[in-house]
Parts: C-alpha cells; sequence; structure tokens
C-alpha cells in the first residue's frame, strides 16, 4: 500500500474531508490532494505530524511493505510482529553480561587457587590406588566448590548462544532462501 492510499485511508477512517486534514497540519488542501493521489510526497516535519495526528508511526507511513498500521511487516509471517530495536540491543547485553560474569567468576576461581592452593586426594579403604587433585581442582574439591565452577560454565555457555543466536538464524535463513545447486 502506498503513501497515498494510507494517508486516504487512516483521513476516511477518521471521518475527515481533505480540507479539514489540511487545515490541521497546516498545509493547503492541494497539498493534501497530491500526496493522497501520489503526484508530491510530503516533507520530514508533516511525516511527523501526520504519524502524530493518526497515532502510527512514521515507517508505517512511508515503508510500502507496511500493510497495516499495527506495525506488522509484511515480509514476515501473518501473526508475526515486528520487534523494535530495542530487543536486540537487549538481547546482546544479556549475552555480554552473562559472557562477562562467567568469565569473572573463573578467572577469580583461578586466582583463587593460585594463592590458596590446596591439595585434595580420595584413597578409598580397600583399594590400592589414591588418586590425587591439584591445582584448580584441588580447590574446588577442598571447599566444595565444583557447583560454582559448573554454573560459570553453563552461564558461558548460555550467553555464548544468546549472542550467536541473530548470527546462525540469519546464516539458516540466507541457506534457506538460497537456491540448491544443481546435482
Amino acid at each position: 500500500m502506498t503513501f497515498g492510499e494510507k494517508l486516504y485511508r487512516l483521513r476516511k477512517e477518521k471521518g475527515w474531508t481533505q480540507e479539514r486534514l489540511a487545515e490541521q497540519i497546516g498545509v493547503s488542501r492541494q497539498a493534501l490532494s497530491k500526496w493522497e493521489s501520489g503526484s508530491a510526497v510530503p516533507d520530514a516535519v508533516n511525516i511527523l505530524r501526520l504519524s502524530k495526528l493518526f497515532a502510527v508511526s512514521a515507517d508505517y507511513l512511508l515503508d510500502d511493505a507496511f500493510e497495516s498500521s499495527d506495525a506488522t511487516w509484511a515480509g514476515r509471517p501473518s501473526g508475526q510482529a515486528r520487534r523494535p530495536a530495542s530487543w536486540a540491543v537487549l538481547r546482546t547485553a544479556a549475552g555480554v553480561c552473562a559472557v562477562s560474569v562467567s568469565l569473572l567468576g573463573m578467572l577469580l576461581l583461578g586466582i583463587l587457587s593460585s594463592a590458596f592452593p590446596c591439595v585434595y586426594s580420595i584413597s578409598p579403604a580397600g583399594v590400592e590406588w589414591t588418586r590425587v587433585y591439584t591445582g584448580l581442582w584441588g580447590f574446588l574439591k577442598t571447599n566444595h566448590l565444583e557447583w560454582l565452577f559448573a554454573l560459570c560454565g553453563v552461564l558461558l555457555l548460555a550467553g555464548a548462544a544468546v549472542l550467536c543466536s541473530p548470527v546462525l538464524k540469519r546464516l539458516r535463513d540466507r541457506r534457506a532462501s538460497s537456491p540448491a545447486p544443481d546435482q
């Protein structure tokens, strides 16, 4: 749907004449008529006035791919609304935080294991072998912190998955949309 068609439809939904709408945004009726017919396009200031007046986004008015004012993107399957860019920023921030916290936790455990070296040995009764843990693993076992190290590992994987998911989705979409090679 073109800008002119959208403007005409929005004006008719309100029950306004061209004169009334032109008066409200401060232009001539002839200018409005040209916008609706598609022979002219308003400037940015008038686009903003129209978007505020009709409570629609400027994207909706200007982009022919928007078919309805509820911000549904025509190129997406029905029922999937276009997410604002802030979702991508929040997802990236969450991924970076998760990776940072997990790496910081692992680094702190490594530093503590160097500062407070521990030796942890297991020698079950009735067997001839003894297992000895030193370094980081000795520190973790002595202080019963294996769970914390595992939690840091899971958080690292989750953060990496959140950061990589948009890239993997684009690759999957590109592969699905590319034609199959001839065999």
